[in-house]
């Protein structure tokens, strides 16, 4: 059995979600921002102070994420920032996730 976003019911998600209108008012101080986007993603349109972390690096820079704030983690389209949310959440982190990824956000911001 199914739910949204094909989560399978029954298996508890120890992470939140938050919209991408959320993502847009976050202060960016009081946050840590994960970008798992690849890197000429991120230096396109990354945002300041954000942490580049591409897939491929997730286990070797992984502890490079500090503890001290929340993190939000997003990816382009949200199916693999839901995934490192969960690590990050079962290693003690306060994770989110931006629904529907990075894409959602630039739409927010560019009206498309």
């Amino acid at each position: 059995m199914r739910r949204n976003e094909g989560q399978v019911i029954g298996m508890p998600e120890h992470f939140k979600r938050i919209s991408a209108e959320e993502f847009a008012d976050l202060d960016c101080d009081e946050v840590t921002l994960l970008d798992l986007r690849e890197e000429y993603e991120f230096e396109r349109d990354g945002i300041e102070g954000s942490i580049n972390l591409p897939m491929d690096q997730i286990g070797t820079r992984l502890s490079e994420v500090p503890k001290d704030k929340p993190v939000i983690v997003y990816c382009k389209i949200g199916l693999w920032s839901e995934a490192i949310a969960e690590v990050l959440a079962d290693r003690g982190y306060d994770a989110a996730t931006l629904e529907k990824g990075f894409n959602s956000y630039l739409a927010l911001m560019y009206g498309l």
